[in-house]
């Protein structure tokens, strides 16, 4: 992570509130690489939490934020964001809150969105596992899962969770599903104003219940 061949490299260290102890990190990564002689930005990332600290979706906001500093400083470069999660939330919550990602439940992968796909995942070694779904790469690290965890992502009805799930069954062998974002001005513009509309509501909805709560 720290030793990456990337141009660019910012790591995110998560603490504590109360004790300031490290909880997890999040490093981003930006390659510059020519793909069929064609100048490309990739943002790659890597992240993890202790477990009573995911499903905060702090991991989200961190990756966005600097893929839209960095489009709004370079409006003229073709830019994507490069992923293969071997957890299914994580996945989730990206094709949850993220306007236009490939591959998602509900829609098809354009032609020449899938090759470059699959030059992406040639560049950066990522193996395929079966070449009858070539979207499954191998990624190598597996996710420390608590029973409740899988027995959840096994049981959910979350239609984003089912696709990972049914798409990636061997995801606890360090299996990952390849996933593209385009970082389109209007991809960043939607998915950060969806994401900053759905938490600040959370939050609030969160304040009137706990005074709700403390009144009676």
């Amino acid at each position: 992570m720290v030793n990456s061949s990337a141009d660019v490299t910012k790591i995110f260290i998560y603490r504590d509130k109360i004790k300031k102890e490290i909880i997890g990190y999040f490093a981003v990564h930006r390659f510059e690489k020519f793909i069929n002689d064609k100048p490309l930005v990739i943002f790659r990332a890597e992240a993890g939490l202790v477990l009573e600290y995911r499903h905060k979706n702090a991991d989200i906001s961190f990756w966005l934020k600097e893929a839209i500093k960095y489009k709004a400083l370079h409006p003229g470069k073709e830019i994507y964001y490069l992923v293969s999660p071997v957890n299914p939330s994580v996945y989730a919550r990206l094709a949850k809150y993220i306007y236009k990602v490939y591959p998602k439940y509900n829609s098809v992968i354009p032609s020449e969105v899938e090759k470059l796909m699959m030059c992406l995942a040639d560049e950066f070694g990522l193996e395929m596992v079966d070449e009858n779904n070539p979207l499954i790469r191998k990624v190598g690290w597996i996710t420390q899962a608590t029973d409740e965890e899988k027995a959840f992502w096994q049981s959910s009805k979350n239609s984003h969770l089912r696709f990972y799930i049914n798409s990636n069954p061997d995801f606890d062998k360090g299996n990952g599903l390849l996933t593209l974002v385009p970082l389109t001005p209007l991809n960043l513009f939607i998915s950060f104003f969806s994401f900053i509309i759905f938490y600040t509501l959370k939050k609030k909805i969160r304040y009137n219940l706990h005074r709700l709560l403390a009144t009676a």
